[in-house]
């Protein structure tokens, strides 16, 4: 079984349960993006950042290679949480100089 298939199982498991929340679903996140390469750390809810509160900080060694969001399965819930996140990204864009 590959790695894409082990994170569907185990999010499959989580969501059948019915009791399940953004952050039950963070655990499968991470081991997903840390099967990836043995060099990359993901960090869940690392430290506020200029543009707001990531659940991940995904690491290659020293490098931060990016931020992730997690979200609930509802669709709803992840068009509203997608505009926030792009608006917190383009205020954050605004108060950053290009040289």
């Amino acid at each position: 079984m590959n790695y894409l298939q082990v994170y569907f199982q185990e999010v499959t498991q989580v969501y059948q349960g019915q009791n399940a929340t953004e952050h039950s679903y963070r655990p499968a996140l991470k081991k997903l993006m840390e099967s990836l390469d043995s060099g990359i750390q993901a960090i869940n809810e690392p430290k506020r950042i200029a543009c707001g509160a990531p659940d991940f900080l995904v690491k290659n060694g020293v490098l931060d290679v990016g931020y992730m969001e997690a979200k609930d399965t509802e669709v709803l819930n992840v068009k509203k949480s997608l505009i926030k996140i792009a608006q917190n990204m383009l205020n954050f864009g605004r108060r950053i100089k290009i040289f």
